[in-house]
């Protein structure tokens, strides 16, 4: 675990170059993109060493404990930033594709995930029809780690409603965001749900309201750029060392707020180029949906890896084979209801 994990991070750091994004003062489609690829890659990471830190000799799997919500609080920034940016450029037209372009998107991977999960969960006898749809209300989906997807397509129904209905007024846009954002709160805590419901929610906000004021943003902190880095890391670092010390909602949210600060500003700089990023980028969603159906499978009674770095390498090449199968599969799906429509009109 800990070679792969050295790979991974030997990966991202050769594949840095300086970044133009510094001189516009917007992060390009392809910067965030990368990001979102890289945060996938932890999170990938997270849930693996969420099985195998427990190992003596397992130094640094040991340490990605934070990386899981660090990782997904950068991908709900990102996931804001592009919003309201393709809001910004696109206006009332983006509104009306919205549904059949970046929810559905997402919706019908999530389906076809079900499907999966539900099938292998049900010949093993750990699931019935029942006990899978409870599974989806009650915070703990049967689709391994569901609950960022079901999260996600939450937010971006909130902010199409906080949009609509604010009509480019950005005041009442982000107002409307953060009672969205209140409201999941309060459900997640009348229903008990895991603090990593919660824990990075905020960053999608965040997101947009910084996507939407880029310019003063950027130009606040791109004044004295060094210091700007140099605070928002000892932000972060403070934040971190209180959370270890005493868990605290609002100091785990702000270290990850801070994180993904650090992060953003840093990719105004340098962003990361690869070939490699290009090809993963089509089934990166579907990446996070199956890893951990292998994360599971490889370490059952169906099958058992026993070997750590195996089990790790065959949970990622399994994830990516079945990744870019569904993502395909999802794709003739959303070609043939598009050829249906057509036909019908």
């Amino acid at each position: 675990m800990d070679f792969i994990f050295l790979i991974i991070v030997f990966f991202i750091i050769s594949s840095i170059v300086t970044n133009s994004d510094y001189s516009n003062q917007s992060l390009s489609v392809e910067t965030t993109g990368n990001l979102q690829i890289i945060a996938v890659f932890f999170v990938i990471l997270h849930h693996l060493s969420q099985i195998l830190r427990d190992y003596p000799d397992s130094f640094l799997s040991s340490r990605l404990i934070i990386a899981g919500r660090l990782a997904v609080g950068l991908f709900f920034f990102v996931s804001g930033y592009g919003l309201i940016k393709q809001y910004q450029q696109r206006g009332q037209s983006y509104l009306d594709s919205f549904f059949k372009k970046k929810v559905m998107r997402i919706f019908l991977p999530f389906m076809l995930a079900m499907v999966i999960y539900f099938i292998y969960r049900n010949l093993i006898g750990e699931l019935n029809f029942f006990t899978a749809m409870y599974s989806l209300v009650n915070g703990n989906p049967f689709v391994g780690n569901g609950w960022f997807t079901i999260m996600i397509i939450y937010l971006y129904i909130a902010f199409f409603i906080s949009a609509y209905i604010s009509k480019k007024n950005d005041l009442l846009l982000f107002f409307m965001l953060l009672i969205s954002i209140i409201i999941v709160l309060l459900i997640a805590k009348w229903k008990n749900y895991g603090e990593w419901w919660t824990n990075a929610v905020f960053c999608f906000p965040f997101g947009v309201v910084w996507g939407a004021r880029e310019k003063e943003v950027t130009g606040l902190l791109f004044r004295n750029y060094r210091i700007s880095i140099g605070i928002l890391a000892v932000l972060f670092s403070l934040f971190v060392y209180m959370d270890e010390v005493f868990y605290h909602p609002v100091v785990r949210s702000c270290s990850v707020i801070f994180f993904v600060a650090l992060v953003i500003l840093f990719s105004y700089k340098v962003t990361f180029k690869s070939p490699l990023y290009h090809l993963v980028k089509r089934f990166s969603f579907e990446m996070y949906l199956y890893q951990g159906l292998f994360i599971q499978l490889f370490r059952s009674d169906v099958i058992f890896v026993g070997n750590r770095l195996l089990y790790a390498c065959l949970v990622i090449i399994a994830t990516s084979v079945l990744a870019l199968i569904m993502q395909q599969t999802a794709k003739l799906i959303r070609e043939l209801i598009g050829k249906r429509i057509t036909e019908s009109h």
